[in-house]
């Protein structure tokens, strides 16, 4: 389901981003909230045991192995290894999107060489166009749960035209 943030927008105040920012319904909290959730459990049950349950000298130890991590940090550079991860998450996007198949230019090319104005014409067309989002739809069944849902048959799609 589209959230729509058009009236939030146009009555913009100071606190708008973050009215729009905490919103739950189609927000990004939503999606890392899990994940949040277990880092945050996992960071403080390491700093309770760190602080309350070691004795001095494990505590003396984790010291000398986070300060032996810090300078390996320096080794390695951040900013390097961000640029891989981010240009290789790009580029994976970029294939999934230009292997997708959108039925634009076929439309486009429909419409540009199929040429008459009869109604005979009109109806070639519309059928080539209609038999590709056909095409589309059912490829998007497989793959997407909402295109599922909303078409969780045949007859469902058959039904919306």
């Amino acid at each position: 389901m589209t959230v729509k943030y058009n009236l939030d927008v146009s009555t913009s105040r100071p606190w708008t981003l973050f009215k729009l920012l905490f919103r739950w319904r189609g927000s990004v909290w939503k999606s890392v909230a899990f994940e949040l959730a277990v880092w945050l459990l996992i960071y403080f049950t390491i700093g309770v045991i760190y602080r309350k349950a070691l004795p001095y000298q494990q505590t003396r130890d984790f010291e000398k192995f986070a300060h032996y991590l810090d300078e390996k940090m320096g080794h390695i550079p951040l900013d390097f290894m961000l640029g891989f991860f981010v240009t290789s998450v790009l580029n994976r996007w970029v294939t999934f999107f230009n292997n997708i198949g959108y039925i634009d230019n076929v439309a486009l090319m429909t419409a540009a060489y199929v040429r008459g104005e009869d109604e005979r014409m009109r109806k070639m067309r519309r059928n080539i166009v209609r038999f590709c989002v056909l095409a589309q739809a059912l490829v998007f069944r497989d793959i997407s749960m909402k295109v599922r849902k909303r078409f969780p048959t045949l007859d469902a799609v058959v039904a919306a035209g």
